[in-house]
C-alpha cells in the first residue's frame, strides 16, 4: 500500500460504505479489477480499494484463491515451462486445477499429485468465492461451479421465472440456500438469483455444517470407492442409513464406510432432518415412469468406428448403463434393449417399447462422418410430430449440461423410432469421427455430464 492507512470499501467507488482499513507496506491477494478499483482478500472477508494508491505485482495475486480452468479439451501439461519440455498429460474443459505459481505466459498446476505447466492462453483463472459474499438473509452454505457455457440467473427456481442475469462456464458463486432443486446464489454485484442445481457442480462450506452425517434416500444405494459411477461399488446401503461425512465435492461425497473411506452421490442423500420418506418421495421426479434405454448396434454390428478405432458398440453400451443408474435413482423404472454386446434387431427393439407401454424411448448412438472430420456436436431426432418438444427439450439439456454444439432437435426415419408408438427419441451424442471429440465423449467427466443432461431433460419435460 501507498499510503497508510488506506480505507476498504465494500464495493468499488468512492460512494460505498468503508468496511474497514489497510496499512502501509502489507500486502493483499488481488480477486478482481474494476475500472480503477481492486478488490482484495482481508482475513475472512473482501473489499475493495483503489488502484491509485497501491501498486500490484506478481507477488500479490493470491495462487492459493485461483485455479485454472481450461478453454480447450485435451489441453498439454508439461514438466516445464515451455513448448520444448516434455508432455506429461492432458487436462479438460471445465476441470479445474489448483494453481501454485507463474513464469512468464506459463502457469504451473497441481497435476495429479505433482507439478505440472500450461499456457496461460488456454486457460481461464477462476476466482475462489470467500465467506464475505455471504448474503444477510443468511449463512453460505458452500460454492456452486459453473458447468454449462452460459447458464441462465432467474428471480425465482423455476425455468418459467424472470431471467435476472447469467454467468458462465468455470466461474464459482457461494450459494445461501438450496430449494426444490434450484441454488440461490450470490453475485457480485451484490445481486442474488436461482440457477439451476443439473448444471452446476459444488463444494460445501465445512465450518457452516452443523450436520457431519448424512441420510440415504433409497434402497440399495451404491456405495462406491471413488468419486465417479465408473468406480467399483464396495457396498450397499439401505433408505435411512447415516454416514459421517468426511469431504464434499463434485456431486460426492466422501464418507466413513466400515471403517474405510468410500464415496456416494450427493443427489441420493440429504443431510437435512427433514423426513426421509418425504425427501426421496420428492427427488424421485420419474418415480412410476416405465423408460427404455436402447444401446445402439451391438454384436455383429459394430456400428461405427471411431478415429482411434474404437467401435461405437462398445461406448454406447457403457453410456446406457451410466444412464440406467441415473434414471433408476431418479425413481424410473428402467428396461434396457440390450445389456451387454449382443445383436438385437430394430424390430425386436421397437417392440420392447410398445409391449411395455413405455413412457419414454431412448436410443442412444454416436456419429460419424468422415468426409467432414471437423464435424461435431450433438443432435436429437423424432419421428412423430406429438414427440418434437419431446426431442427439444432433451437436446437443449443435453447441449447445457456438456456444453457441445448444438445440433438441434430434428425429424429422422430412423425404424426404431417411425415404429415406435410410444414417446420414443434417437440421440447422437458426438462425432466419433472427429479426432477431438471422440477423446472427449469417452471422458468419465463427459459420461457424467450427458447422462445428467439425458435424466435432466426427460424430467423437466415429464414434469410440464
Amino acid at each position: 500500500m501507498n499510503v497508510d492507512p488506506l480505507n476498504v470499501r465494500n464495493g468499488p467507488g468512492l460512494t460505498h460504505a468503508k468496511i474497514g482499513q489497510v496499512h502501509k507496506d502489507e500486502s493483499y491477494p488481488v480477486l478482481n479489477e474494476n475500472s480503477n478499483w481492486v478488490e482484495i482478500q482481508m482475513d475472512n472477508q473482501t473489499g475493495w480499494v483503489a488502484n491509485w494508491l497501491v501498486s500490484i505485482t506478481n507477488s500479490e495475486v493470491s495462487q492459493s484463491s485461483m485455479k485454472v480452468s481450461p478453454n480447450v479439451n485435451w489441453l498439454r501439461v508439461r514438466d516445464g515451462a515451455s513448448t520444448s519440455d516434455s508432455v506429461i498429460g492432458h487436462i479438460h474443459k471445465s476441470d479445474q486445477y489448483k494453481s501454485t505459481q507463474t513464469k512468464g505466459d506459463w502457469i504451473q498446476i497441481t497435476f495429479k499429485d505433482k507439478q505440472g505447466w500450461v499456457h496461460k492462453d488456454y486457460v481461464s483463472m477462476v476466482k475462489q468465492a470467500s465467506t464475505s459474499n455471504v448474503s444477510s438473509s443468511g449463512s453460505q452454505m458452500g460454492t456452486i461451479t459453473v458447468q454449462t457455457p452460459s447458464l441462465n440467473v432467474r428471480s425465482k427456481g423455476s425455468l418459467t421465472s424472470k431471467v435476472v442475469g447469467s454467468v458462465k462456464d468455470g466461474e464459482q458463486y457461494p450459494y445461501v440456500q438450496e430449494k426444490n432443486g434450484w441454488y440461490e446464489i450470490k453475485l457480485g454485484n451484490g445481486k442474488k438469483g436461482w440457477v439451476a442445481n443439473w448444471l452446476v457442480t459444488t463444494s460445501q462450506q465445512s465450518t457452516q455444517t452443523e450436520n457431519n452425517q448424512l441420510s440415504l434416500l433409497y434402497n440399495a444405494t451404491n456405495i462406491r470407492s471413488g468419486p465417479s459411477t465408473d468406480t467399483s461399488i464396495v457396498g450397499r446401503g439401505s433408505k435411512g442409513d447415516a454416514f459421517d461425512i468426511i469431504a464434499h465435492e463434485n456431486d460426492w461425497y466422501k464418507i466413513k464406510f466400515n471403517n474405510q473411506t468410500a464415496y456416494v452421490a450427493d443427489w441420493i442423500v440429504t443431510t437435512s432432518p427433514t423426513n426421509i420418506e418425504q425427501l426421496s418421495s420428492k427427488k424421485g421426479t420419474l418415480k412410476n415412469k416405465t423408460i427404455v434405454i436402447d444401446a445402439g448396434h451391438g454384436g455383429r454390428d459394430v456400428g461405427t468406428i471411431g478415429a482411434s478405432g474404437m467401435y461405437e458398440k462398445n461406448l454406447v453400451i457403457k453410456t446406457a448403463n451410466k444412464l440406467k443408474e441415473r434414471f433408476e435413482l431418479a425413481g424410473a423404472d428402467v428396461i434396457m434393449t440390450r445389456a451387454n454386446d449382443a445383436y438385437v434387431s430394430l424390430s425386436a427393439r421397437a417392440t420392447v417399447s410398445n409391449v411395455k407401454r413405455a413412457d419414454a424411448f431412448l436410443s442412444l448412438h454416436y456419429n460419424s462422418f468422415p468426409q467432414s472430420p471437423e464435424a461435431k456436436g450433438i443432435g436429437t431426432f423424432y419421428y412423430h410430430d406429438q414427440h418434437r418438444e419431446f426431442a427439444r427439450t432433451v437436446q437443449n439439456a443435453m447441449v447445457q449440461s456438456t456444453g457441445l454444439n448444438n445440433r438441434k432437435a430434428k425429424f429422422g426415419d430412423f425404424h426404431v423410432i417411425r415404429e415406435n408408438r410410444q414417446p420414443a427419441l434417437l440421440l447422437e451424442l458426438g462425432f466419433l469421427s472427429n479426432e477431438q471429440e471422440e477423446k472427449l465423449v469417452k471422458t468419465p467427466n463427459y459420461q457424467e455430464n450427458i447422462t445428467k443432461g439425458i435424466v435432466q431433460g426427460v424430467s423437466e419435460y415429464f414434469t410440464r
